[in-house]
């Protein structure tokens, strides 16, 4: 299994700002989106975005009052995930809306060991930050207006030798390890089964050398 993260961010967009864009004519809208993977390929999701008077109007009065049916439509939106933790943050003052989710699974590791992200896009505008950090950015099209979006991908802190790579049908993967793979854990495993085997072989070596106690002396009627 692979993720799909374009999927994510794209619908987070579109659920509830695609009609906004269109009723108020924005040219532009910007947001900001942060995945932080944790070590065992979840991910913690919030995207913020802060709207002008007209935009904060509209979510006011169409997705504020409907949070519940904006997460079942994420729900059905994303069948291949776990989605929790659903909280939609609202600042008055700034015009300012926070949306967190955590996804179960998006990043999925194969027998090799590597953890693997598919970015669904050939081309990615994508930048290194450091070694555990990634930037993305693009630029949607909606309704009339440009969606500008910038992604923050956070790799675990045991994360290392993150690289894009591309998959047999040359998309975009993110791709990484963490020594917490099958391969990483048989010399633990083996180590384990040796010191089982000494602790059984020591065992079984002193049962065959006991001499029972008290037990009685039969004494030959020929001695």
């Amino acid at each position: 299994m692979r993720t799909y993260i374009s999927i994510i961010y794209t619908f987070i967009l579109s659920s509830f700002l695609n009609n906004a864009i269109a009723q108020q004519n924005v040219t532009t809208l910007k947001q900001n989106i942060d995945f932080k993977i944790d070590e065992i390929g979840n991910a913690n999701i919030t995207l913020s975005m802060k709207l002008n008077a007209s935009q904060w109007d509209y979510f006011k009065k169409t997705t504020a009052l409907n949070l519940s049916s904006f997460k079942r439509t994420m729900e059905m939106a994303m069948p291949k995930y776990y989605l929790t933790d659903f909280k939609v943050d609202q600042d008055e003052m700034e015009r300012s809306v926070q949306v967190h989710v955590k996804a179960l699974g998006v990043v999925m590791i194969d027998k090799n060991g590597k953890w693997i992200a598919e970015l669904e896009t050939k081309d990615p505008d994508i930048t290194k930050l450091t070694d555990r950090t990634f930037l993305m950015t693009s630029s949607l099209v909606e309704g009339g207006g440009i969606i500008e979006q910038t992604q923050k991908i956070f790799l675990p802190g045991n994360a290392k030798g993150a690289k894009i790579e591309k998959d047999s049908f040359g998309k975009a993967v993110l791709t990484y390890r963490t020594g917490s793979g099958l391969m990483a854990t048989i010399p633990t495993i083996l180590g384990i089964l040796l010191v089982l085997i000494g602790i059984g072989m020591l065992v079984k070596r002193n049962k065959s050398g006991q001499v029972k106690p008290n037990q009685p002396r039969i004494e030959s009627p020929f001695s």
